[in-house]
C-alpha cells in the first residue's frame, strides 16, 4: 500500500470514528437518570422544603450509593466496636472483649467516646479505598466527636481524633508488619493503638480536616465534562479534526505496543499503577496519591511544631518541615519530580517521629522502599553492594523477593529502581548515608 492510500485509510477511520451519525448520537445521548431506591438500612429521613434546606459539610453521594455508611454508622450507635462480616474471622471472640477493655479505659482517659471499626474498604467504595475518608464519612453521618480507630482487610489501621484533646500522628503499628497474613496480631496492634492514644501528647481538642476529599461517587475517572456539541462538525471534522485524529490514530497505536511491552517487563503481571509493596506502601506511586500523602503527613507535623519546644528532636523537626514544605510546593504535580514528593513524604514522617520519640537522629526510611516506613534493621539486599536500612517487613522477607518490593520510578525505559537514579536522593539514601540529610536535601533546594 502506498503511502497516500495508507493516509486515505487512517483518514476514512478517522472520520468514521469523530463525524456524527444518528446512531452514534443516539449512543452519545446520556441515559435516562435511574428512580432513586429508598435507603432500606434506615428509615427515610422527613422531607424538607428546599429553601430551609442546609448544604452538609463533606462529600455528598446520590441515592444509594452511602448504604455501607448508613448500615456501619447504624451498628456503632449500638456498640463502638464494629466488625464487619467479612471481617469476623479476624477477630474472636476474646479478642473482640480485649478490645472493648481497651476502648473502655482509653474513653475514661480521653474524655471522649472511642470507636473502633474493621471493615475492608475498597477503592470502589464510596470513599475510595481511602481510610481516613470513610472515617471522617462515618463522623459526619453519626455525628459523635470521639477517637475512630480502623483497620481494612490489608490490616492497616487509620485513627482521627474528633474534637479529641490528644495529637494522633503517624505510627508504626498503622502497617500490617506481614502483608501476607496482615491480620496476624490484629488484636494486639488495635490494643497497642488504643493505649498509644491515651498518652499521646495533649492539643487543644480541635475538628481535624480532610485535606482532600473523594471525588464525587461514580465520577472518579471522568476526566473533563461533556462540551455541547460544536456548530458545523462535518467542515471541522474534515478540516481539522480528521488529519488530526489520523496523527493521534497512529501515535496511540505506537504507545499501546510500548505500553504493553512495559507491562510485560513488570513482575508476574501485576497492575502497574496500583502494585502493592510491603506494609501497603505503593512500589509504583502516582504523582496523586504521593500529592495527597504528602500533604497529610506535612498537616501532621505542623500540628506537632507549636507544642514542641524542649523536645531534643524539634530542630530536627522543624528543618524537616522547612525542606519538605519547599520540596511540596516546587515539585507541584511534576512527573518527573515524583522521587522529590517520596521525599516529601520521609521528611515528614521522620520530623514526626522526631518529636514523637524525642530523638534528635530518627531512623532512615527503609531502602528497598521509603514509603514503607522507618528501618529497624540493617542487612544485605543484594540491590546494592553494601548493608542497607530495612524495615521490620522487609527484614522477614527472604532476598529474592525484596527486588518486587522495590520503589520504581517513570524513566525513559520504563519503571526504575529509586536507587539507580542519580541525584540527592541516591547520594543521601533518604537519610541513611551520612548525618547531613536535612542540609543535603535543602543545599539541592537551593536554600542557604
Amino acid at each position: 500500500m502506498t503511502a497516500c492510500k495508507r493516509t486515505a485509510a487512517l483518514l476514512a477511520a478517522a472520520f468514521a470514528l469523530l463525524l456524527p451519525t444518528p446512531a452514534t448520537a443516539a449512543l452519545a445521548a446520556p441515559p435516562p437518570a435511574a428512580p432513586a431506591r429508598p435507603i432500606s438500612a434506615a428509615p427515610a429521613p422527613a422531607p424538607v422544603p428546599a429553601a430551609a434546606a442546609e448544604p452538609r459539610p463533606g462529600v455528598t453521594y446520590p441515592p444509594g450509593a452511602d448504604r455501607r455508611l448508613v448500615r456501619v454508622s447504624a451498628a456503632l450507635a449500638r456498640d463502638p466496636l464494629f466488625v464487619d462480616p467479612e471481617l469476623a474471622f479476624a477477630l474472636g471472640k476474646a479478642d473482640r472483649a480485649r478490645i472493648k477493655a481497651a476502648m473502655a479505659t482509653a474513653s475514661r482517659e480521653l474524655g471522649r467516646p472511642v470507636f473502633v471499626i474493621v471493615v475492608p474498604n475498597p477503592r470502589e467504595s464510596e470513599s475510595q479505598g481511602r481510610n481516613e475518608a470513610l472515617l471522617f464519612a462515618l463522623h459526619d453521618r453519626l455525628r459523635r466527636d470521639g477517637f475512630y480507630l480502623m483497620a481494612d482487610a490489608r490490616g492497616s489501621l487509620e485513627a482521627v481524633g474528633f474534637k479529641v484533646p490528644r495529637y494522633f500522628g503517624f505510627s508504626e503499628l498503622d502497617s500490617a508488619p506481614d502483608s501476607e497474613h496482615p491480620f496476624t496480631g490484629l488484636a494486639d496492634r488495635l490494643i497497642k493503638r488504643l493505649d498509644e492514644s491515651r498518652t499521646a501528647r495533649t492539643a487543644p481538642p480541635t475538628m481535624p480536616n480532610l485535606w482532600t476529599p473523594p471525588d464525587p461517587f461514580g465520577q472518579e475517572d471522568r476526566l473533563s465534562t461533556p462540551k455541547a456539541e460544536l456548530k458545523s462538525p462535518f467542515l471541522l471534522g474534515l478540516l481539522l479534526i480528521g488529519p488530526v485524529a489520523a496523527i493521534a490514530l497512529y501515535w496511540a497505536g505506537r504507545w499501546a505496543i510500548a505500553f504493553r511491552s512495559i507491562g510485560r517487563k513488570d513482575t508476574k503481571g501485576t497492575t502497574r499503577e496500583t502494585r502493592k509493596g510491603s506494609r501497603g506502601a505503593p512500589t509504583k506511586p502516582t504523582v496523586r496519591w504521593l500529592r495527597r500523602t504528602g500533604a497529610a503527613e506535612l498537616a501532621r507535623l505542623r500540628a506537632m511544631l507549636p507544642e514542641a519546644e524542649g523536645n531534643r528532636g524539634h530542630t530536627y523537626a522543624a528543618s524537616a518541615f522547612d525542606a519538605a514544605q519547599i520540596l511540596y510546593d516546587d515539585a507541584g504535580g511534576d512527573r518527573e519530580r515524583i522521587l522529590d514528593l517520596v521525599g516529601v513524604i520521609v521528611l515528614a514522617r521522620q520530623g514526626q517521629a522526631a518529636l514523637a520519640h524525642n530523638d534528635a537522629t530518627p531512623p532512615p526510611p527503609c531502602f528497598v522502599n521509603p514509603l514503607h516506613g522507618p528501618s529497624t534493621a540493617r542487612r544485605a539486599t543484594r540491590l546494592v553492594p553494601d548493608r542497607r536500612p530495612v524495615c521490620e517487613s522487609c527484614n522477614g522477607r527472604p532476598v529474592k523477593d525484596l527486588p518486587a518490593q522495590a520503589l520504581r520510578v517513570p524513566g525513559p525505559d520504563g519503571p526504575r529502581p529509586h536507587y539507580t537514579v542519580p541525584g540527592v536522593w541516591r547520594d543521601t539514601a533518604f537519610g541513611a548515608k551520612g548525618k547531613d540529610f536535612v542540609p543535603r536535601v535543602l543545599e539541592y533546594l537551593g536554600v542557604d
